[in-house]
């Protein structure tokens, strides 16, 4: 049983060394990483460098010929990638000590693996859990319905599956990339198996905007992915019962348009996917007060959207939560 970590890395000086100690302990070893350099202009390729002559662990540096962002790195990745198994860090997270070990235990003949997560280190830590699954069904049930997240960096793939099915990034679109690639995964796997234990740490540190992160450019490059997502589940075998579905993902992906004080990206969010609107209160698997956010912005009742944002956002999260 062999992995590939495959590392994205792109200007990443501050955080890389952190994550790359979480490499070097791992208690499984046999494993190579597979780094690809999107054109770093910082110590980053330096950083690489020292950890692969030093570590004793395998591993290659590619760097690309011009910045693409991350879909194109993580293609990139797939094609270098040697080991059985691919497995996926971000250049400021970090794997769990026995990460890898406790995946390969369990693999057998699994297409995919997942675990849970913590967010934030040492400290302000949080157990973060997926929600269960033990079929490709109920696990695309989860990851369209909004109750498990779609991040690559929560699986292990097996790569002649990845192969064999040419599972891919669109190069550019790097909003919603690991979305279309995990729902697509889960649309065409056999056996996959689930680990109840936090083996990644998500480093959550962004100041970017929903503004930015929603920008006209983002939201196409959602929608791109999300098109290639909704192919794979229509010509899955569980299209009839995904159908309703593919609304409640919707919903789920322009949700954070509301989680603010912004008018104008509530008048986005009602324009963004429309025919998902009349949906609103249909996905019984998020909180009745989500379902009623949906409802009162799929109404333009801005009103209450501000005072759900004042109300939850602002008091209940920022003061008494602080």
């Amino acid at each position: 049983m062999t992995f590939s970590v495959i590392i994205p890395v792109y200007n990443a000086e501050g955080t890389l060394r952190h994550s790359l100690e979480s490499l070097a302990g791992q208690t499984f070893r046999d494993f190579e990483v597979v780094f690809v350099d999107d054109c770093s202009t910082d110590a980053s390729p330096s950083i690489m460098q020292e950890f692969l002559a030093g570590s004793g662990l395998q591993g290659h540096i590619f760097r690309q010929a011009e910045n693409g962002g991350v879909a194109a790195a993580r293609n990139r990745g797939l094609k270098e990638a040697q080991g059985e198994y691919l497995a996926f860090l971000d250049a400021d997270d970090t794997l769990a000590p026995e990460a890898l070990e406790r995946a390969a235990a369990v693999a057998g003949e699994a297409d995919i693996i997942g675990w849970d997560w913590t967010l934030g280190f040492e400290k302000n830590a949080r157990t973060m859990r997926q929600a269960p699954y033990d079929t490709p069904l109920q696990a695309l049930k989860n990851l369209m319905g909004g109750t498990m997240r779609w991040n690559l960096w929560l699986f292990a793939l097996r790569r002649a599956f990845v192969a064999e099915n040419g599972l891919a990034f669109t190069p550019g679109a790097n909003m919603g990339e690991d979305m279309q690639l995990m729902i697509r995964a889960f649309c065409l796997a056999g056996k996959v198996v689930q680990l109840h234990e936090p083996l990644y740490c998500y480093n959550a540190v962004s100041a970017t905007s929903i503004s930015r992160q929603f920008s006209e450019l983002r939201r196409r490059e959602i929608s791109d992915n999300l098109a290639l997502a909704q192919q794979a589940v229509e010509a899955s075998p569980y299209a009839e019962e995904l159908k309703e579905y593919v609304s409640h993902l919707k919903l789920f992906l322009k949700l954070p348009l509301l989680i603010g004080p912004d008018r104008e990206l509530y008048e986005i969010w009602y324009g963004w996917f429309p025919e998902a609107n009349a949906h609103a209160l249909s996905n019984k698997a998020l909180p009745l007060r989500t379902r009623l956010l949906q409802w009162a912005a799929s109404r333009r009742q801005w009103w209450l959207v501000k005072l759900y944002y004042t109300v939850i956002y602002r008091f209940v999260y920022g003061v008494l939560y602080k």
